[in-house]
């Protein structure tokens, strides 16, 4: 389904990505791990579109993207969630979730079906339908930036960082939604700085240093690398 072969990015003079090479199959959901300021999130941003590589290609679907403009992939069902939610706080949260409707081109009773299926995934949310974004928890922020993504039909869903800042109590529900879209059919390429977590519901994984990928091995076998165990796991689990 995704292709990444070979890309570079920079920001600037800066350069974040020197060589990441990585594959998603259609159904499965794929880790993307590393310390902080190793290229997970700039491969997000590039394979989304708001970053254009300097080198490699990109391939979704069997078509190259590379250089596609960010709202094309999403209407093509490739959907980034960024970190740090970046909820509207002018809108409601009924008003966030039609905008991911609306991004993709959906009609309004196909929106008011698809907002009931977010609110069946996060109950909690609609208990704050009418209120302002801004108005939400991290968790329930979290919880809409997700839904919001979902209601932009994605047959790849990028997400970066969801666990961000949160509640373990609320850590756990929102791997509990991961977990449930992906065997729903949804494909799922995650950044995520809980290791722990993210080897949990994937099935592969990728690790990246210096904007390099490094390593590429089952979710098992990484969960059970000392190397990766001492360096993102916080030892052996």
């Amino acid at each position: 389904m995704l292709k990444v072969n070979g890309i570079a990015a920079s920001y600037g003079k800066v350069q974040a990505l020197r060589e990441v090479t990585l594959e998603v199959h259609q159904g499965e959901t794929v880790a993307l791990l590393g310390a902080n300021g190793a290229g997970k999130s700039t491969t997000l941003r590039t394979v989304s579109g708001l970053l254009k590589p300097s080198q490699g290609s990109i391939e979704f679907l069997g078509k190259r993207i590379d250089g596609t403009k960010p709202e094309k992939l999403v209407k093509e069902g490739l959907v980034h969630v960024p970190e740090g939610r970046k909820i509207f706080p002018g809108l409601t949260v009924v008003e966030n979730l039609y905008l991911g409707g609306a991004v993709h081109g959906s009609s309004m009773k196909q929106m008011r079906t698809d907002v009931e299926y977010v609110f069946s995934l996060f109950p909690e949310l609609k208990r704050f339908t009418n209120k302002p974004g801004w108005s939400l928890s991290g968790g329930q922020q979290q919880m809409l930036a997700i839904g919001r993504g979902l209601m932009a039909k994605p047959k790849l869903l990028l997400l970066d960082e969801p666990s961000l800042g949160l509640a373990p109590v609320i850590i756990q529900q929102v791997f509990k939604i991961i977990r449930q879209i992906s065997a729903e059919g949804t494909t799922v390429l995650i950044v995520e700085q809980n290791a722990y977590m993210a080897l949990r519901v994937a099935k592969r994984g990728y690790v990246l240093e210096t904007g390099k990928t490094v390593l590429s091995e089952t979710a098992e076998s990484l969960l059970s690398n000392q190397e990766v165990q001492a360096a993102y796991l916080g030892g052996r689990h």
